[in-house]
Formats: C-alpha cells, structure tokens, sequence
C-alpha cells in the first residue's frame, strides 16, 4: 500500500531505538515459549512446522493469498475507525488498497494481525455449532499452527525482502520494534488462549521486563565508567 513520505520527529526515531531491547526480549521469549510447547502440542506444532518449512523450501509460498489478507487488514483497520475503501487491488505478488485515512494503526495492522489465524478460529466456532465431528479439536490446532506460521514466515518474508512503504508512517525503527513487540504478544496470547495451563504470559512479561531492566542498567553503567575515565 502507498503512503505519503512525511516528515517525522526524531522523537520516533528515539523511541523506536529505546523499545529494541524490550522488543528483542518479548520476541525470545514467545519464541522460547513456542519451543518448549512443541514436544507436547503435537497437532499445533505439525501444522507450524509444516507450513515454516513449506514457505522455507518454496514449495507452498502463497503469494497471492498473503497479499489478499495484507490489504484487506489494511480495509478493515480502516472500515473499524470509519474510513472507506477507494481500491482494492490483489496482484500475484503485490497489491495496494486506496482509503480515506490513514494512520499508524492502520499502516502496521497487517504486519502483527494473523488475518488467516483470526478466520480459523472463525470456521472451528461454525463447525462447533453444526455439530461435532472425528477430531475436530486436533484439526484445529493443527491450522491454527499452520496459521500463524503462515503470518509469520511472511510477515518476515516482506519486511526482510522489500521496503515496505507502510513502515514510512512511523520510521522504520519504531515500526520494526512495534511489529516484533505485537507479534511477540499476539503468539503469547494464543498459545495461552490455545494451551491456558502450559503457558505463563505473567512469567514471560517478569523475563522481558528484567532483561529490559538489565540492559539499561548494564548500558547506563557502562556510560558512567566512560564519563568517570574520561573526567579523570
């Protein structure tokens, strides 16, 4: 999606730099939590690992229906603050939407909301309500984890390949460590909604705020040693 280069305060900038260390923490432990779930969440992390390692090889990319869901999150995020959608355009390896506002929320939408995830959660609530049917839970968790693979492996995918113009709204600094501190949030969440006695999202934000606190009283400590050497 096209966006107007606009100038922004430094104050983004800085503020992008202050939440890498939070960022870095909160994505290490999702992902530490990620790991440490595999061995006993078979089905969730067979569809993980099978579409992670689909999109790694090339065999099962899906271009097409990642761009669809890039842009229409970029819709809806717009439709749910009352702008409107001027074009939709969905090519096989790019698109734009066209809307009436813009802002952050709206820019960065597509890169921390599982789209696909969202709709999976969607048809099991349907599939619960017409009646059960052989494995329906496994099934599940098995496309919730293909799910999110697919909004991860892409979302990387996208940000690592090419400039990504939505970045421009908030710098790319403070774009970068929002995404990775949403995406690490959004896997958190789920793996507590999906596993809610494996997972402890309360001892996983005590991790990231200790690390934070460690790496700014390391570096603040640090900057003092200099300044102590320096005036000497």
């Amino acid at each position: 999606m096209a966006s107007k280069r606009r100038r922004r305060s430094p104050a983004f900038t800085v503020l992008g730099l202050v939440l890498i260390p939070t960022a870095v923490a909160a994505a290490l432990a999702a992902a530490h939590t990620l790991f440490s779930l595999a061995a006993s969440v078979t089905y969730f992390s067979a569809g993980f690992g099978a579409v992670l390692f689909a999109h790694m090889v090339g065999v099962l990319r899906g271009e097409r229906a990642y761009v669809f869901a890039h842009e229409l999150t970029h819709a809806a995020a717009a439709w749910f603050q009352g702008g409107k959608v001027l074009a939709f355009v969905v090519k096989a390896d790019s698109g734009h939407v066209d809307l009436s506002k813009m802002n952050a929320f709206i820019a960065l939408a597509p890169y921390w909301i599982p789209l696909y995830a969202l709709a999976t959660v969607g048809v099991y609530r349907l599939a619960i309500w017409s009646g059960p049917w052989p494995k329906q839970e496994e099934f599940f968790l098995a496309a919730m984890g293909g799910a999110l693979a697919f909004h991860f492996a892409h979302t990387a995918r996208a940000l690592w390949s090419t400039h990504q113009s939505d970045l421009d709204h908030l710098g790319i600094t403070l774009s970068l460590s929002l995404i990775a501190l949403l995406n690490a949030g959004v896997l958190l969440g789920a793996l507590k909604c999906l596993f809610p006695q494996a997972v402890s999202v309360s001892n996983s934000l005590r991790w990231v705020m200790s690390v934070t606190k460690t790496f700014w009283g390391a570096l603040a400590s640090g900057v003092g040693d200099v300044l102590r050497a320096t005036a000497t």
